[in-house]
């Protein structure tokens, strides 16, 4: 008469080896996740620089950080200028008229703290904490 069925053994290795598939996996997801929300940023912040190089064009002066926005969102730059990054933290804009400055406070949600993603008159000055 043969058994039919898994021994305590087999059913120990199957569960064995899909704990470790599995942390592998979830570091590894939320590095992707990470890289994904910096880059998502980035290209949100290039938007905007393009949005602004457009006022400026049009104006001969970036907004002022008073007039922003509203400056590029009421002229037809941008529908919608986004206040945040994916992480859902405020960008920082500054701008004495002849030069502008948007930061991200980057994964941390701290300014300053070397994940940070900086874009000034265009070109993108930090890219955070991966480099993309």
């Amino acid at each position: 008469m043969g058994n039919k069925g898994f021994t305590l053994v087999e059913l120990l290795v199957v569960i064995l080896v899909l704990a470790v598939l599995t942390g592998i996996s979830i570091p590894a997801y939320g590095l992707i996740t990470a890289r994904a929300r910096e880059s998502a940023t980035e290209s949100e912040m290039m938007n905007i620089a393009r949005a602004l190089e457009l006022h400026n064009s049009d104006s001969q002066h970036y907004p002022l950080p008073e007039d922003y926005p509203e400056a590029l969102q009421d002229n037809d730059y941008m529908d919608r200028v986004p206040a945040g990054d994916a992480w859902n933290c405020p960008y920082s804009y500054d701008s004495d008229g002849s030069t502008y400055t948007i930061t991200s406070s980057g994964k941390d949600g701290i300014l300053g703290n070397g994940d940070d993603i900086t874009v000034s008159d265009g070109t993108l000055i930090s890219e955070g904490a991966y480099s993309n």
